[in-house]
């Protein structure tokens, strides 16, 4: 099992790299959706859909969401620039998304009803997916090297590391008993302080190299990222809230050894449309050509 896990993540790794730092804004875009139309596959199963012809459909309208998306937000081949506008109209939607699901995430198992049919979960694919494929088409376009795309990667996952051993070494009191016994408050905070630490090493080639930064600013990105670090447990915690409710321990069986491709981009899902939103809003004249 180890052997296999460890396979498939230099595999999504060499993949990933590939994708992100060598293929153009547009082309990459294109390869999201493709690995964005596999989770989609997978949410048809958060949904309890059993008929093919369902999940069929619900994929065929995710695709020709995400072609209207690519039109509104001016994706074409030739584009060195997505219309800015509407970027962040798509990833502050997003945002807003977000944070309705914390007060989902606060009253469960209670207000599962309110939530839990299929076409309530189906529209909540849509809004997942969707703003997070628009963030991270952005990021690429602001910066075509993909170092945006790899720093938000890294911040998201230093959470999760950080998290896991601060709440190995001294996790106690549970952070969301009924969706993941496994996570503590102890954790949760230890992510927040691994990330912010990232965030500052990363803020010393941003200054060199991209834009002078003065400390207002650095003090803004710094409470920024926290705030993205907090919101990419939310989308942790928000899956799995939805595998509970359909009695699933993984979103599939796409990545051997790391179940479904939701399970690799949970926390990303929801930390991409706030981070391109917020970066967009505070560091809106910088150019990252």
């Amino acid at each position: 099992m180890l052997k296999t896990r460890v396979i498939t993540a230099l595999v999504m790794l060499a993949v990933l790299y590939l994708a992100t730092a060598w293929l153009s804004a547009f082309h990459f875009a294109l390869f999201m959706s493709l690995v964005l139309m596999v989770g989609v596959g997978e949410w048809t199963s958060l949904m309890g859909l059993g008929s093919g012809s369902k999940r069929f459909l619900y994929i065929c309208c995710f695709a020709l969401t995400l072609a209207l998306l690519g039109w509104f937000v001016g994706l074409q081949p030739d584009a060195r620039i997505l219309d800015r506008d509407s970027v962040l109209l798509v990833c502050g939607s997003g945002a807003v998304f977000w944070l309705y699901a914390i007060t989902l995430l606060r009253r469960y198992p209670e207000n599962h009803d309110r939530w839990g049919s299929q076409t309530k979960t189906a529209l909540m694919g849509f809004m997942t997916l969707a703003p997070a494929w628009c963030a991270l088409v952005q990021l690429k376009y602001l910066d075509p090297r993909g170092s945006l795309v790899f720093a938000l990667i890294a911040l998201v996952s230093v959470v999760d590391i950080g998290a896991y051993f601060t709440g190995k070494a001294w996790g106690h009191r549970k952070l969301a008993p009924a969706l993941s016994p496994g996570k503590s408050w102890e954790g949760f905070w230890g992510g927040l302080c691994a990330c912010l630490v990232l965030t500052a090493l990363l803020l010393i080639p941003l200054h060199r190299y991209v834009t002078p930064l003065s400390f207002p600013m650095v003090f803004a990105l710094l409470a920024i990222v926290q705030v993205v670090a907090v919101f990419s447990v939310v989308g942790d915690l928000f899956e799995s809230m939805l595998k509970r409710s359909q009695g699933l321990k993984d979103s599939g069986r796409s990545l051997p050894g790391h179940g479904g491709v939701l399970d690799r981009i949970d926390s990303l899902t929801s930390a991409a449309p706030v981070f391109v939103f917020s970066l967009m809003i505070l560091m809106k004249d910088v150019s990252w050509q």
